[in-house]
């Protein structure tokens, strides 16, 4: 039996049956193939917590486990009453953890923007090389919408899907699952550092159209100005010309 997201059209890879060894840790890789297979999004609802014993011939009680196991590592989300969802990074234990560690109190402006650039190169390189003229073509109407809704919930929305959407261009499925926690740490962490300039909103999005008239290009000789024109709304006054 087939598992369906919640969504008019179908993951593309289903769970498998198991055996009965190590039924606990078996399931959570199973799960955890079934939501990286298929790019379950944060937000996305599993099928029911029957469907998935079903389907993977466990018991209830196994599935449980498996599900309290991701949750703590901030795979899963458990709403009761609502059902099981994938979890946001930047909502989990986990990221606040991680976060701790790193610290925001220390982190200067420029040390702030030297990593985002480094990041950003390799991102726009692969981009250039490898996105295909449906992305681009995504990606306008992405940074169009962003433009015209960036001071409005459906702006951040479609602000995080561009940014999905470029990770995805490049082709590399490991930057895609870095990237997007990259990503969430200099959204949500970097901006709490005190000494780190938040922009206003529409200088911070207003910038993604011309990026991807750039990228059309595909000049690396370009990378340099997209990279200006993302970061530049987060440098202040005070901070000067780079």
């Amino acid at each position: 039996m087939s598992l369906q997201k919640d969504r008019p059209e179908g993951p593309r890879h289903s769970l498998r049956s198991l055996s009965r060894e190590r039924l606990t840790d078996r399931t959570v890789d199973a799960l955890r193939e079934y939501i990286l297979s298929n790019r379950l999004t944060p937000g996305t609802r599993l099928p029911s917590e029957t469907s998935l014993a079903e389907s993977l011939g466990v018991s209830r009680n196994v599935l449980r486990q498996a599900v309290s196991s991701l949750e703590a590592l901030g795979m899963l989300r458990v709403t009761h009453g609502s059902g099981i969802f994938v979890a946001d990074l930047a909502d989990t234990d986990v990221f606040r953890q991680i976060a701790g560690w790193i610290g925001t109190s220390t982190l200067t402006q420029k040390d702030y923007v030297e990593v985002r650039s480094i990041f950003e190169r390799g991102v726009y390189e692969l981009v250039i090389e490898r996105a295909t003229e449906k992305d681009l073509d995504r990606l306008e109407e992405l940074a169009r919408t962003v433009a015209e809704n960036s001071d409005t919930d459906h702006g951040a929305h479609v602000h995080d899907d561009f940014h999905r959407l470029l990770l995805e261009s490049t082709g590399n499925q490991f930057l895609v699952t870095l990237g997007t926690i990259l990503y969430n740490f200099f959204w949500e962490v970097g901006w709490q550092g005190p000494r780190v300039h938040k922009p206003p909103e529409p200088r911070a999005t207003g910038s993604h159209l011309r990026i991807v008239q750039l990228l059309r290009r595909r000049d690396p000789a370009d990378i340099p100005r997209m990279i200006d024109l993302h970061l530049s709304p987060h440098v202040g006054p005070e901070d000067g010309p780079d």
